[in-house]
């Protein structure tokens, strides 16, 4: 049975986790325009980040606002874009899947750039230009494959209703009601970009692996030309990085889970779809709420002007030191 009443309480809750996500992405985009005075221009890649968060925050939760229709592969969006200017949630939907591979790609050559810092004049631990321009290239063709397969795997206005008169005809007046509605078959299309989806998934997660093992390999190598505090500082920044790119998993969790919604039929689906949704608007304040505590510059800032605490490992840098970590963060 499709549930056409409209979940208020999800309404309600997107306008407040989108404000509270904008007030955290414009903290962060402060921080890493103005607290960043140690990483030089790898600001620019994580501000970047940042920007790409706070646009899929808003278009999400202002934007867009989707509703589910379980247990039909399809819903309905009552946001600022559907409503005012008629936009389909699949369109909608298209721009969320570009903002995600985006996300997720930036941070990648996030890593990339801290490797090439960190490596300075080490050119055998530095990844060579033709393997990075082939990796910009893989991720722009990659992006592009799958938002464009995803966009053409959508069906018109003629078939939708088609679809619903066919095979829901008790639902089609509560269909007509809705401002706006998509669904979506399988069909061959919606089946090559899961398996493009995934395969280039894994490599630019493989790639990601190599970047990171020889980030640490590095660091293990330096470890010894450099101070401890130094040294500290550099990890510190790296697993910073991992742990903001981790909180990724809250973005393409709850796509996972609706697979063993679906399949395992558990109660009160349309209920565990909604909240699957919450926990994807979750991600910013996630994100920014590790960048803030693993990151030992905005750490200290936050430490030392909200809390009025002193920071805790942070230990004064030597003339000796500095000279070296501004050396590192080129």
């Amino acid at each position: 049975m499709v549930d056409f009443s409209v979940p208020f309480w999800l309404i309600y809750y997107l306008h407040g986790i989108g404000t509270i996500s904008l007030l955290f992405d414009a903290f962060s985009v402060y921080l890493v325009m103005f607290k960043s005075s140690q990483i030089d221009n790898f600001r620019f890649f994580l501000l970047n980040f940042q920007i790409a968060c706070s646009v899929t925050d808003f278009h999400i939760t202002f934007l867009m606002q989707p509703v589910p229709l379980y247990p039909l592969m399809g819903g309905y969006a009552l946001g600022f874009l559907p409503i005012k200017f008629g936009v389909s949630l699949h369109s909608c939907l298209t721009a969320v899947v570009f903002l995600y591979i985006y996300q997720v790609a930036s941070m990648i050559v996030c890593f990339v750039r801290k490797n090439q810092s960190i490596a300075g004049t080490l050119t055998s631990f530095a990844i060579p230009a033709p393997l990075i321009i082939f990796l910009v290239g893989f991720l722009a063709v990659y992006t592009f494959s799958v938002v464009g397969m995803y966009f053409c795997s959508g069906i018109t206005e003629n078939e939708k209703i088609k679809f619903v008169e066919e095979n829901l005809p008790e639902y089609l007046s509560s269909f007509q009601s809705l401002p706006n509605f998509s669904i979506y078959q399988a069909n061959a299309l919606l089946f090559i970009m899961v398996i493009t989806a995934v395969t280039g998934g894994l490599l630019a997660f493989s790639f990601f692996m190599a970047v990171l093992y020889n980030i640490f390999r590095m660091l293990s190598f330096m470890k010894v030309q450099m101070s401890d505090t130094t040294y500290k500082r550099h990890r510190a920044a790296v697993w910073s990085l991992i742990a903001q790119f981790a909180t990724s998993i809250i973005c393409f969790l709850p796509p996972i889970s609706l697979v063993f919604v679906v399949f395992l039929k558990l109660p009160n689906p349309q209920v565990i779809v909604e909240l699957l949704l919450v926990v994807a608007c979750l991600h910013s304040p996630a994100n920014v709420t590790v960048l803030m505590f693993t990151f030992p510059p905005y750490r200290k800032f936050v430490c030392v002007t909200i809390f009025r605490q002193k920071p805790t490992g942070l230990e004064p840098i030597s003339a000796k030191s500095s000279v070296m970590v501004s050396h590192l963060a080129k």
